[in-house]
């Protein structure tokens, strides 16, 4: 099957990019809100009811800014079904395509000109019979029409889309090539596009403080950081698939506060290869295994909880396909503590009975109480003082991750009580605490 993308990406100025030109007609008002800035021309009105979307409309013609473009494909830009979603012009056009991966039944090398870094791909109909055969609907009378025009970019902080559309579902409405009314709309969008800029929908400005042990509740300044339809948290830039609890956001987006994760989760690697720096590389010559992830007895891949090691991080707000700029967070060596653990596992897709080892310091011969979330297992024994090995209890208590079963664990004896590192079980089901399912497993370090 044919398929020709049209993706056209921009370079970008000053974070997320400031495509500006002083050339607009002094006519028209500004519009600005915390995604855009851009001059409106007479005649055109604008919708912001569903951010971060700014649509500027002129009679049936649509154009659309997205700051925030957000799609299921896995290559840049995405496919050209996902970057025109919701242009109803040209959902007309593609209403037989099966798929956001067919053909766009466009004529190649059409664009719409603003400046030399943002270009639309302008989409005239093109009557094959091979884009007949793959679904597209063209105007009875045969002649080309005009049915959308297109621009994906690939900012710093996230992807975004314009688009420009016709607001109708009947092809034989479509405005044909050539229309005067057509070309009066390519210049007013290209004037009104030379003032946009682009604002970053993520700004961290401070964190407070900028260097805690973990444990801590951590305070980040910033705005953006109730942006409508994201998931957004704080995210370390060398540990991205560290579990942090669900950070709490002020109404107003402006500060966003979470705890300072205890621990991390490291995989082994196979034989013959170590974990350096988030990466499996050849074990150099006279390495020490000896406090590294073992593997399981069976040889197979395993996960271990260690504490969160001290050390300068970049920390960033995320959401969905969206990143702010980066601040330094400084995380401190714990205060120490007679009894503590250097390693647990395994810590992710535990099952109840499974056998768990803690590795550490200041275990007692007996008397050891192992907690994880509310689950106890008492009197567990030590020989040395340096190891405990115990069946995993049932998960009981709240999920610090909602709708997940991650849990804190740490060990208590005469001497004190540990650190805590992280242990995951499967999912159990709420209504049958006995049965236990598949949770989604994360991506090792």
């Amino acid at each position: 099957m044919q398929c020709r993308v049209v993706i056209l990406t921009g370079v970008l100025l000053a974070g997320m990019g400031l495509l500006s030109a002083h050339d607009a007609r002094s006519a028209g008002h500004t519009m600005h809100n915390q995604y855009v800035r851009m001059t409106i021309l007479p005649g055109w009105t604008v919708d912001t009811s569903k951010p971060p979307l700014v649509r500027v409309i002129r009679g049936k013609y649509v154009l659309t800014i997205d700051p925030i473009y957000i799609h299921a494909s896995g290559i840049v830009g995405g496919r050209f079904g996902e970057a025109t979603q919701g242009m109803r012009s040209v959902e007309a056009v593609r209403a037989g395509v099966e798929g956001p991966w067919g053909t766009d039944c466009a004529q190649p090398n059409n664009a719409l000109v603003v400046t030399k870094y943002l270009s639309l791909a302008n989409l005239y109909t093109e009557a094959t019979k091979a884009n007949a055969e793959e679904g597209c609907k063209f105007p009875a009378d045969g002649k080309s029409a005009w049915f959308g025009a297109l621009f994906v970019g690939e900012g710093s902080e996230s992807e975004y889309t314009i688009t420009l559309a016709y607001n109708t579902t009947d092809v034989n409405a479509l405005p044909k090539k050539g229309n005067p009314e057509l070309k009066r709309v390519f210049s007013d969008v290209a004037t009104m596009l030379k003032t946009m800029e682009l604002k970053p929908p993520l700004v961290v400005s401070s964190v407070e403080p900028n260097s805690a042990q973990p444990g801590a509740t951590i305070k980040v300044l910033g705005s953006g950081f109730s942006l409508p339809g994201n998931d957004v948290r704080p995210r370390f830039v060398k540990v991205p698939n560290l579990e942090i609890p669900k950070p709490t956001i002020a109404p107003d987006g402006k500060s966003l506060t979470f705890v300072l994760p205890t621990s991390v989760s490291v995989s082994t690697c196979p034989p013959g290869y170590i974990m350096q720096d988030g990466k499996c590389v050849v074990v150099p010559a006279g390495y020490d295994e000896t406090n590294d992830c073992p593997r399981r007895n069976d040889d197979s891949a395993n996960f271990c909880g260690m504490p969160f090691p001290p050390g300068t991080y970049e920390l960033e707000i995320v959401g969905s396909m969206v990143q702010s700029n980066k601040v330094i967070l400084s995380v401190m060596p714990p205060k120490p503590t007679p009894v503590s653990i250097s390693m647990l596992y395994p810590n992710y897709m535990v099952d109840p009975g499974e056998s768990i080892t803690v590795r550490g310091k200041g275990f007692t011969a007996s008397g050891n109480t192992v907690k994880i979330g509310s689950a106890i297992v008492s009197n567990v024994p030590s020989s040395g003082g340096r190891t405990l090995t115990f069946p995993a209890p049932m998960p009981a208590g709240s999920s610090f991750m909602p709708g997940l079963a991650y849990y804190l664990a740490s060990v208590a004896n005469s001497n004190g009580e540990s650190n805590s590192i992280t242990v995951v079980y499967r999912y159990a089901d709420p209504n049958n605490p006995n049965r236990l399912r598949w949770q989604k497993m994360p991506k090792p370090h």
